[in-house]
């Protein structure tokens, strides 16, 4: 085996920064027609997305995006995280110590937060996704999916249900 030939303090720099933009979340927040602000956490570089998978997530009921947060900096996903662009969404009113939503507001459907989450892709200039969500999350991503197949390269779906289930089930 050859040894590889020592590389340049440019090259050491720009690994150096690619190393940590796949460590730093952006908190963005997203104006949606339909369905209010959205918040988004992006976790990686997007300006690499032709050279790497973007994942869309979204959340359980009751959740936000640390929990795929949680799940993707464990290390038996670091191989998949360093070849990979996440976009978290947070459901309007899940984002970390969110205020009450407003007696105004008219939560979206699934349906309207799954067609909307193309508001998400257009704000952050990605041009198509691989929507990985639970439970209602996945709900909401099976409906963007069906919505927007053009942007759409694969979808997983944890838990996704049409209706409520039991323990019978």
């Amino acid at each position: 085996m050859e040894d590889e030939a020592p590389r340049t303090f440019e090259e050491r720099r720009r690994c150096s920064i690619s190393n940590i933009e796949a460590l730093v979340m952006k908190r963005y927040v997203v104006k949606t027609d339909r369905c209010g602000d959205i918040v988004i956490h992006v976790q990686g570089d997007v300006s690499q997305q032709d050279k790497r998978a973007v994942f869309l997530t979204v959340h359980d009921l009751g959740c936000n995006h640390y929990s795929f947060e949680d799940f993707i900096n464990k290390p038996c996903m670091s191989d998949i995280k360093e070849r990979s662009i996440f976009i978290h969404v947070d459901v309007p009113g899940h984002e970390d110590n969110a205020d009450p939503l407003p007696e105004s507001f008219q939560f979206p459907s699934l349906q309207t937060l799954g067609e909307d989450l193309l508001a998400v892709l257009d704000f952050v200039k990605v041009k198509y996704v691989i929507g990985l969500g639970e439970g209602a999350g996945a709900n909401v991503l099976a409906r963007f999916g069906l919505a927007h197949p053009q942007r759409t390269l694969g979808l997983i779906l944890i838990n996704c249900t049409g209706s409520a289930t039991t323990v019978k089930d």
